[in-house]
């Protein structure tokens, strides 16, 4: 062998041990030890954290302020890249972090006001215990930061930056992320004004929404009756951000029930619950068991802030869905045109008016590698002047338009979450609710001692005039005048059918005299909840695991017969096979299921085919962005018939039969030309994927110049999937997809929880991912398969966890 080969190999080996050192120092070393001790400064006594065979952390402290010290310790170390990403998404800094191309996105953050919203509270809402247990939290996180910054995970050596620490307004600050995230309905009113610009009276009329009449409600007769324009940029704005963020679901809700022991083979209750969110990776969800002084608390927290959003204690157990509550509207405000600095508060008379002075905060936006740019906020009385964020000059001559929402008031989630992760009982439970603001939720509720409840809770506004169209601001009648009285706000306790459920449905009959919202989600996942739920049987664990992964659409069994009798009605087209396939289907969406694609694939054109000539193509694309919408109103076209059916563009009536065969002659153009000729090629599988992206980063891996390594760290590292999903956004196995860009799951159960009253000391759970941010851990995506199948583990919370596992031990000692 010559010298040359010779040193040819040499230097192959030792680029392959660079190599094999840099995957070691990049990947492997951010990963935690978790049979190790570590002294850490800020505890006063020792803690000690034995790790699941999930990497789920049994926490167990002597004290709270060393207790929530160190959540934040390991919330940081295994979702730090989560936590800093949305901070910076909370405080609108991601030019300062990524460069000048996201300066739109810091503009529109910054004008909504999360940070700021979060500095008024913290300075004067919380309490000083809120405050206390937050700066240990904070501590617990810094701590992390400050030990470990030569071994950060791979996020931050690929983008160049570093951590963001934490502190009370940051902990805040999520928490009004996360209510923002859950704000459905102000853009479907942006969009319903700009239609309304386009529309004739009588079609706006007829494209409201209405709830049906014969649907689910949470609340029945007897217990409701006791209880634009310019904006439309902002919405492609707001659409943009969330899809870098992967939160691009549009019916950001939840199932959640719960039964008595009238109607469980234990004889105790059994709550399940499942909220719907994007799915990204990793995940929302951190789970976690507390031990403080044999107290145990466990369930799922939202890494940024240290209470549990959903979980049990040893006596209680609770979960959520949103309201989808009206808790935003929209104020255009005339500006003077003697004075551009103040604004009309009040019209006394056409002659006379009263003049207020816009609130004006300049901000400066640090820009990677490029200038500072300096921003200025207006605020009017009803709130920011979200016009400005894509000013249109022949509108804000003398009209802005000012957004008031109930995320920027004085409210307090932290105490109401903190005190019912401690409530002992029923009593205690509801006494933490008045304290909550955003966002609206219906907080589903049971407990050992066999009480059962689900109670809604949140700010919502008193106000007259049409709640889904733009107000005045210088009529003082369009105001807020306070907010629904907590104890007139939608509650059910104890009913006597033994029973509660909520699929973000509409909450209350016609008796109920308070205004909560128009965009419910469709009946079709209540429907199928309560007929479950209604039917005359006890339930088991199994029995709830099989509803929540249920692919069953009341929606498409609705829908399909009034397809089925527009065929056989014709004789034009041969549809036999298309017959044959919806005459067999039994209205589920598994992956087996060709009828589910032809269906879905139908449904779409034939929203497309009826409505696109009246919006217009963009119109359209905001139409279809809250899944919700359409599906409602299509529904109702279908059963009741509509104009819309008609094409404007041509000289004929259309009928909707014709609407519906055109789009059956689509849909099968359309399945054939993605999945071929053969009919057996089109199985739900074949079409509803689901990959798990990291934020960012996929996006980035996406455009046309990303490197090459981005996208092999991105595809084959960060990355998962895709996967065949079953399920749909109709049905209770949430498998939501856009309508924009199907079939490609978005939003789904971001984590399955139930619990079993009659024993306390575990809860079937899990993750839609896993535990772990770190693509190299074992547990980065180790439930994705179990996600899938619908399977369940257990998470213990107390001593049954060492007689079922030996969990590995790690010891957080105090400094001295």
């Amino acid at each position: 062998m010559n010298n040359i080969v010779k040193l040819g190999i040499f230097f192959i080996i030792l680029l392959i041990g660079f190599g094999i050192l840099a995957i070691q120092q990049t990947f492997y070393k951010p990963l935690p030890d978790y049979n190790d001790t570590i002294v850490i400064e800020g505890l006063s006594e020792n803690v000690e954290v034995n790790w699941d065979d999930f990497g789920v952390p049994h926490v167990y402290a002597a004290n709270e302020e060393d207790l929530y010290f160190t959540v934040g310790y390991l919330h940081a170390q295994d979702r730090l890249w989560q936590m800093t990403l949305s901070q910076i998404a909370a405080e609108g800094r991601f030019a300062e972090f990524f460069g000048e191309d996201l300066i739109e996105f810091d503009r529109y953050q910054r004008t909504l006001g999360f940070y700021s919203a979060a500095k008024d509270i913290e300075a004067n809402a919380l309490s000083d215990n809120d405050r206390r247990i937050m700066d240990a939290y904070s501590e617990g996180v810094n701590s992390f930061i400050d030990n470990n910054g030569h071994r950060l995970p791979i996020e931050f050596s690929l983008t160049g930056i570093e951590p963001i620490r934490w502190n009370r307004v940051r902990v805040v600050a999520m928490a009004r992320l996360m209510a923002w995230e859950l704000n459905m309905g102000w853009w479907t009113e942006v969009m319903y004004n700009h239609l309304k610009s386009r529309l004739s009276d009588e079609q706006f009329e007829e494209l409201r929404l209405r709830f049906p009449d014969d649907a689910p409600t949470s609340m029945n007769d007897e217990e409701s009756l006791n209880l634009s324009l310019s904006l439309m940029p902002i919405l492609h704005t707001e659409q943009d951000l969330r899809k870098k963020l992967n939160r691009s679901g549009s019916h950001v809700g939840s199932n959640a029930w719960v039964v008595d022991g009238s109607k469980t083979i234990s004889g105790y209750p059994m709550l399940a619950g499942d909220p719907h969110m994007g799915l990204d990776m990793p995940g929302k969800w951190y789970e976690l068991h507390l031990n403080l002084n044999e107290r145990n608390i466990s369930g799922a927290t939202l890494p940024g802030i240290p209470v549990f959003v959903l979980g049990q204690n040893e006596s209680i157990a609770w979960s959520f869905t949103s309201i989808m509550s009206d808790d935003t509207d929209f104020f255009i405000e005339k500006v003077d045109p003697l004075d551009r600095s103040r604004y009309v508060a009040d019209s006394l008379s056409d002659s006379t008016a009263v003049y207020e002075y816009f609130d004006v905060e300049k901000q400066i936006i640090k820009v990677k590698d490029g200038d500072e740019q300096v921003i200025e906020i207006r605020k009017s009385k009803h709130g920011p002047i979200i016009s400005d964020i894509h000013p249109d000059q022949h509108l804000t001559d003398d009209h802005v338009i000012a957004m008031q929402w109930t995320g920027y008031e004085l409210s307090n989630e932290f105490k109401t979450l903190y005190e019912i992760n401690w409530a002992n009982n029923f009593q205690e439970f509801q006494d933490a609710l008045p304290s909550f603001g955003v966002p609206g939720l219906n907080l589903v509720y049971g407990d050992v001692a066999g009480n059962i409840a689900m109670f809604s809770t949140g700010k919502l506004p008193l106000r007259l005039g049409d709640p889904i169209t733009f107000r005045n601001g210088w009529e003082p009648e369009n105001d807020w005048d306070g907010w629904i009285p907590f104890e007139k706000m939608p509650k059910v306790i104890n009913p006597e059918r033994g029973w509660i459920a909520n699929a973000n449905n509409k909450l209350h009959t016609e008796n109920y005299p308070y205004y909560i919202a128009t965009f419910w989600e469709p009946p079709s996942r209540i429907e199928r909840i309560s007929n479950i739920l209604a039917a005359d049987t006890q339930f088991t664990f199994t029995d709830f695991g099989t509803l929540q992964n249920d692919s069953y659409s009341e929606f498409a069994k609705k829908n399909t017969p009034v397809i089925l009798d527009i065929i056989r009605n014709q004789n034009v087209y041969n549809f036999d096979e298309v017959v044959e396939y919806l005459e067999n289907w039994d209205f589920k969406y598994e992956n087996s299921a060709t009828a589910a694609s032809l269906f879905d694939a139908i449904f779409l054109n034939i929203t497309k085919n009826t409505l696109t000539d009246e919006f217009g193509e963009d119109t359209f694309d905001s139409f279809l962005h809250h899944e919700n919408i359409p599906v409602r109103t299509l529904t109702r076209f279908m059963k009741d018939g509509s104009s819309f059916f008609d094409n404007t563009n041509t000289e004929v009536i259309e009928s909707k039969d014709d609407i519906v065969l055109k789009s059956i002659q689509d849909a099968i153009l359309f399945l054939s030309d993605s999945l071929g000729n053969e009919s057996f090629n089109w199985r739900w599988e074949q079409l509803h994927t689901i990959t798990f992206e990291p934020p960012l980063f996929s996006q980035a891996a996406e455009e046309e110049d990303a490197p090459s390594a981005l996208k092999l760290i991105v595809n084959n590292v960060l990355q998962k999937g895709p996967y065949p999903a079953v399920g749909h956004g109709m049905s209770v196995n949430n498998g939501q997809y856009s309508w924009e860009q199907p079939f490609e799951m978005v939003l789904g159960p971001s984590i399955r929880r139930i619990v079993d009253f009659s024993d306390m000391s575990a809860t079937y759970s899990i993750l839609s991912t896993g535990q772990s941010g770190n693509p190299l851990s074992s547990h980065y995506g180790d439930q994705i398969d179990s996600w899938l199948n619908g399977n369940y583990r257990n998470l213990h919370q107390d001593s049954s966890l060492f007689v079922v596992m030996r969990p590995k031990k790690m010891i957080l000692k105090p400094e001295n």
